[in-house]
């Protein structure tokens, strides 16, 4: 009860559990998802990895144009991406200030992005070309 009269939070906010800027809780749930999400598919990657240790290119090509493997591989790449965009979107939320946080900011987005798109890329062109 002590910690209810030292909340800055409105009674109506404690009640819908929002902070003051009403959406701290999605960037948690989705923090929370994908690292929820990234344990199996780590699991799979190493896996998918060490079995690609004993072929050569050629090999390693023709594993991964097999849709399964592919398709694996790209959601690790692409959940581990979002979730450090997220971790790193916190980070600069809480520890930049003033104009060099929209930079920031934009910096994160753009740098998850191209490295997303590079990483599918490589993905597609192992496998498919």
């Amino acid at each position: 009860m002590a910690d209810d009269l030292n909340s800055m939070r409105t009674p109506l906010g404690r009640v819908r559990f929002l902070g003051s800027a009403r959406s701290g809780m999605r960037e948690d749930w989705l923090m929370r998802v994908t690292s929820a999400a990234l344990v199996p598919l780590t699991i799979a990657f190493v896996w998918l990895i060490l079995s690609l240790l004993s072929k050569d290119y050629n090999g390693a090509r023709a594993e991964l144009g097999h849709p399964f493997p592919a398709i694996l591989m790209m959601l690790f790449v692409l959940a581990g991406i979002y979730h450090m965009q997220i971790g790193m979107r916190s980070i600069i939320a809480d520890y930049i200030h003033g104009r060099a946080r929209e930079w920031a900011l934009m910096a994160n987005l753009v740098f998850a992005a191209a490295l997303a798109l590079a990483c599918i890329y490589a993905v597609l062109r192992i496998g498919f070309v």
